[in-house]
């Protein structure tokens, strides 16, 4: 049984693309809706990648109908898409992210994924990073839009599927204020982390009960959770 659970948004504070690869979110939208959208990425940083196709396909004119009929499917082409642009390519590895994940489990945490983005494309990432044994399980943005509620997905399976106690306390890492803010509104202890985007500063303005430069720091972390 653990009292610990510790869900993490891996983007941003353990892997991050070395390049630009927006390119995937053209490609599935170009697959699933047939024209060529506008946007620029950097407005729908942190949302979840439901929330952020409905936003791009909004502003490019697409009747909500019309992205209701199609918007599972091309969340789900997101992960082949994505694949198909980044191929190979290597991606950045946050420095102290394998020993932060390692002290965790050895401290007795459960650890898992709480995160917006496409379950294919995070796999993608923590297997390439060499992540990928350090999580029990993830819920991811395919089906929800929000952000909340992915996370209670995640304490629900860890509750019946992992041995989590419905007593225990549920610690969310993010560098996304939205998800810090997300984290809050369902009583988990949300703590972020800077990323390029947002800094430390950022995330305590979110909510967050602590926040750290990186996961470098990740000792102050370990220290919050096992105090």
């Amino acid at each position: 049984m653990y009292d610990k659970l510790v869900l993490v948004d891996i983007n941003g504070i353990m892997v991050n693309d070395l390049k630009d690869v927006s390119e995937y979110i053209f490609e599935a939208i170009r697959s699933r809706y047939g024209f060529e959208a506008e946007f620029d990425i950097k407005e729908y940083e942190g949302i979840s990648s439901k929330a952020m196709l409905r936003a791009i396909l909004r502003k490019n004119g697409i009747p909500e109908e019309d992205i209701n009929s199609r918007i599972d499917g091309c969340a789900e082409e997101l992960g082949y898409t994505y694949y198909n642009v980044t191929g190979r390519d290597g991606i950045k590895t946050m420095d102290g992210s394998a020993q932060f994940l390692e002290e965790l489990g050895r401290r007795g945490a459960l650890v898992g994924i709480a995160t917006g983005d496409i379950e294919d494309i995070i796999k993608n990432k923590i297997g390439r990073a060499g992540l990928t044994s350090f999580f029990k399980f993830g819920s991811y943005g395919n089906s929800e839009e929000d952000l909340s509620q992915i996370i209670r997905n995640s304490v629900s399976r860890a509750t019946s599927e992992f041995g989590f106690q419905q007593s225990g306390t549920v610690y969310v890492i993010s560098g996304s204020p939205d998800t810090i803010k997300a984290a809050k509104m369902v009583g988990a202890v949300p703590i972020g982390v800077a990323t390029e985007k947002y800094n430390a500063k950022d995330m305590l303005s979110a909510g967050a009960d602590l926040s750290v430069e990186s996961i470098k720091k990740g000792s102050k972390i370990i220290k919050r959770i096992f105090s």
